[in-house]
């Protein structure tokens, strides 16, 4: 596992249970007593949290920082996957739909090389590339300002394009969910284009593993009422899918390998 990778673990442990001991590092990472200090001292530098004897205390317990793209799509890879072939049985010939720039909706790109007559909208330049090897596919890539680290076009060149269209769905990604509070991602500008895509579609779908709920990342996107469905594994918890189901969502569990018995 790499230092960002390990770090990013960290953080999303603490941004669940605010603290964490040396030992219960060691024993999830699998790593030395001397790797954790080294990364407790890395993000205890950057801010997110103080060490104290024995572990650390998260600093920021409610909101969660953006690790990079290459960490994101590492990180609880099978779940994305089975959250993804659930996502394209959705997609059918003839639809005109939206792949919003996550990790987890890149992994349905991916899935939808034998469909005929998608338009496939997107503010993903990865996803472009991806679809571009499709003939039968109409790919549109709207405009914007490229975020480097997340791979992501946003700013008003994106708002303006993402007013002008309607699509039939649209498969996005957030930070963080949480029944009450609502859906929320880790920067102004995502959450932004965010809403704008929430507004362009009939169907407005969340892919969303399980690290995912109970979080409220920095940015507010909106509450769990503005989706139609949220498609998620099977590691997500009873209660958080009844929440939803209550606030009229509809909810897809993907069971993935690793949990089943």
């Amino acid at each position: 596992m790499l230092a960002e990778e390990r770090r990013f673990r960290i953080s999303e442990l603490l941004s669940r249970q605010r603290t964490v001991s040396a030992s219960e590092l060691i024993e999830i990472l699998g790593v030395t007593a001397a790797t954790v200090r080294r990364d407790l001292a890395d993000l205890e530098r950057k801010g997110l949290l103080v060490r104290s004897h024995g572990g650390a205390v998260s600093k920021s317990p409610t909101t969660n920082f953006q690790p990079s793209y290459e960490t994101l799509g590492r990180t609880n890879r099978e779940e994305k996957q089975v959250i993804a072939v659930e996502a394209a049985k959705m997609i059918f010939d003839g639809d005109t739909i939206f792949l919003e720039g996550s990790t987890t909706v890149s992994e349905v790109a991916l899935r939808l090389q034998h469909r005929n007559r998608l338009t496939v909208v997107t503010n993903s330049p990865l996803i472009l590339c991806q679809l571009q090897r499709y003939p039968e596919i109409n790919v549109m890539c709207i405009g914007g300002d490229l975020q480097r680290d997340v791979f992501y076009l946003s700013g008003v060149w994106a708002q303006r394009s993402l007013s002008e269209i309607r699509v039939d769905k649209a498969f996005l990604g957030v930070s963080g969910i949480d029944p009450a509070y609502g859906m929320s991602t880790a920067s102004h500008a995502e959450a932004t284009i965010k809403k704008a895509i929430i507004k362009s579609a009939r169907m407005r779908i969340a892919l969303v593993d399980h690290s995912k709920f109970g979080k409220q990342g920095f940015a507010f996107v909106g509450p769990v009422t503005d989706l139609t469905t949220l498609i998620t594994d099977s590691g997500t918890s009873p209660a958080d899918l009844q929440a939803l189901k209550d606030l009229g969502v509809q909810v897809i569990v993907a069971e993935a390998k690793s949990a089943r018995k």
